[in-house]
């Protein structure tokens, strides 16, 4: 598939959807992968929740080291 044809098949998505939450999200994330700033009024409720239970979770001393991560998803893989 062509660039103009993945921004062809992008832009009709974004067309047909009248979902605000949904291209909020897609709008966000787009913006994370091209590494432009997303402002605070950018993100929506939900993400902030997760935002602020995952530093609750990290002032708890509640986190995984990289490996130990890694491992859980390839034992989880595996079950598959």
């Amino acid at each position: 598939m062509s660039v103009l044809e993945i921004k062809n098949d992008l832009l009709r998505l974004v067309v047909e959807t009248n979902d605000p939450e949904l291209l909020d999200k897609v709008r966000n994330y787009f913006k994370i992968l091209k590494k432009e700033p997303v402002s605070q009024n950018e993100i929506d409720e939900q993400e902030l929740r997760m935002i602020e239970k995952g530093l609750t979770q990290v002032e708890k001393g509640e986190t995984h080291s990289h490996e130990e991560v890694r491992e859980k998803i390839r034992s989880f893989l595996h079950k598959k």
